[in-house]
């Protein structure tokens, strides 16, 4: 008696693959296999299921074997193609998928699921032109498609189009009103237009966004609506990067006004540079006892219940100062008397941050240009490893290695304990100028109202707003910003002649 046939246990996988059992249906793909080693059904099925598992390898050797039996098989070729395709993105080899996706939108011109995914591949690699192009593609085919709308939207404010980016988004969350983070990229684009009222209203989608970087905490306190709360216990809590914490804070003296006391939540890395920041009575790292507080709000959902706009932010210049006794310390280590002409310089965000691309420069030896300012010192702020450090004849003993000029650096134990920034808050102070790209330290630098110019890609993080020189979050900060895709040049030369006229010193 004859065992079932490969066409029998196929029906048996595809049933248990369809209902999720990815793992119980690779065991019957496998079986046909073993008889039928080319079976092209069983093929690229086994390799969708190891896909499925995690196996992205696995998955891939499965479909480049099976398009080398069935390359052009048709629709179902297509979808071979397109699985393929699927799975490079998956394993982070979009380069690689943008031509199978390719393949595969030949094979299925009416597709839009295709022509979607070969511009998440595009956008993925940066090349946000040709993203948009594949996202219109499939919006051609099907004008309601959800993910193309979307994407499209975002590929715009990439490109620099804002005004078409809010077009895009705001057809998407009216077509799909549930759309998280259709919802959350409006804000993005409305902030910025500097339109305030809109962008954070619709930031507040920002908690249901998938793979938003923070999540909604202090859910069992009433959320304060913003609103007088006279005689009650408020409390404020950060929510996202060590920059945004520090930029919020300015907004604490205006929540102050409305009530009773503020209690402000931070990163324990953060309570002793912000312990006396304006417009907090405390300010503490711990979750606060049960019932201790009324009231709780996140940090940047503060604009939103203030309504703030450009023009309300508050003017204060400074609102947070460096400790006395660090400023003395580091002023006498780095020599910086009064007379004392010196830059600080960062130039390099957390590698880590999803913000992360195009935001920093190269490396230090793009900050040659102010090197040739006379009279002029230069001091590195960025952290950095001990073999990107040498001994030389400077204040401090130390300087960055590997430059053609002097960029001198506080030394290898520059804020080494625990507490962030609180040595970088304290030489700032004592510094003519701060020169950093879009990164914490810059936000420093405006709170503590140095005199300071910020490095922004062509499209910066919506903060910056669009094509201004300057920013209502920082009256003492100038904003230099890339014109074009070729890079950091003419920012930074365009910074180096701010400082030098600021300090009365030209090249």
């Amino acid at each position: 008696m004859s065992g079932p046939t490969a066409e029998d246990l196929l029906k048996t996988a595809f049933e248990q693959h369809r209902l999720g059992d990815a793992a119980g249906a690779a065991v019957f793909y496998d079986a046909i296999l073993a008889k039928h080693p080319d079976h092209v059904d069983a093929l690229r099925l086994l390799a969708s299921a190891r896909r499925s598992l995690g196996d992205l390898a696995g998955a891939l050797t499965l479909y480049e074997r099976v398009l080398r039996l069935a390359p052009d098989n048709g629709e179902i070729g297509g979808e071979i193609w397109f699985n393929f395709g699927n799975a490079l993105v998956d394993a982070g080899r979009s380069a690689e998928a943008v031509p199978v996706y390719q393949r595969a939108v030949a094979l299925q011109p009416g597709n839009a699921d295709v022509a979607a995914n070969l511009g998440i591949a595009h956008a993925n690699g940066g090349e946000f032109a040709l993203a948009a192009e594949a996202y219109r593609l499939a919006l051609s085919i099907d004008p309601a498609h959800k993910t193309s709308l979307h994407n499209l939207g975002n590929a715009l404010g990439e490109l620099g189009d804002p005004f078409g980016a809010v077009e895009n988004l705001r057809a998407a969350v009216r077509l799909y009103p549930d759309l998280a983070e259709a919802h959350y990229n409006l804000s993005l684009a409305l902030l910025r237009l500097g339109d305030f009222a809109q962008g954070f209203a619709e930031y507040e989608w920002r908690w249901k966004t998938p793979g938003f970087p923070a999540v909604a905490r202090h859910q069992a306190i009433a959320d304060w609506d913003g609103r007088p709360f006279a005689g009650k216990r408020l409390l404020v809590h950060a929510e996202q990067g060590l920059g945004d914490t520090i930029q919020f804070a300015k907004l604490l003296p205006l929540v102050q006004s409305l009530g009773g006391e503020v209690i402000l939540q931070v990163p324990e890395r953060l309570v002793r540079l912000l312990r006396n920041v304006a417009g907090a009575d405390r300010v503490i790292c711990e979750n606060p006892p049960e019932g201790a507080v009324d009231l709780q709000v996140p940090l940047l959902g503060l604009p939103h219940r203030l309504q703030l706009t450009p023009g309300s932010v508050p003017s204060a210049v400074s609102y947070l100062a460096a400790e006395p006794e660090l400023v003395d310390l580091w002023r006498h280590r780095l020599a910086l008397d009064a007379g004392a002409k010196a830059i600080g310089f960062v130039w390099q965000g957390n590698p880590a941050s999803p913000v992360e691309r195009g935001r920093s420069l190269d490396g230090p030896l793009a900050l040659a240009p102010f090197a040739v300012r006379p009279g002029l010192r230069l001091i590195a702020l960025q952290k950095l490893e001990a073999d990107q450090l040498e001994p030389a004849e400077t204040p401090s003993g130390w300087k960055v290695a590997g430059l053609p000029f002097l960029l001198e650096h506080p030394g290898p134990d520059f804020d080494g304990g625990p507490d962030a920034f609180v040595d970088t808050a304290a030489i700032m102070t004592s510094l003519s100028a701060m020169v950093s790209v879009c990164t914490a330290p810059l936000h420093l630098a405006g709170a503590l109202g140095v005199p300071s110019v910020a490095l922004l890609k062509r499209v910066p993080d919506w903060r910056w707003m669009m094509e201004r020189r300057d920013t209502p979050w920082y009256p003492s900060m100038h904003l230099c910003r890339q014109t074009d895709e070729t890079g950091f040049a003419p920012a930074i030369e365009t910074a180096a002649y701010e400082i030098g006229r600021l300090l009365g010193v030209q090249a």
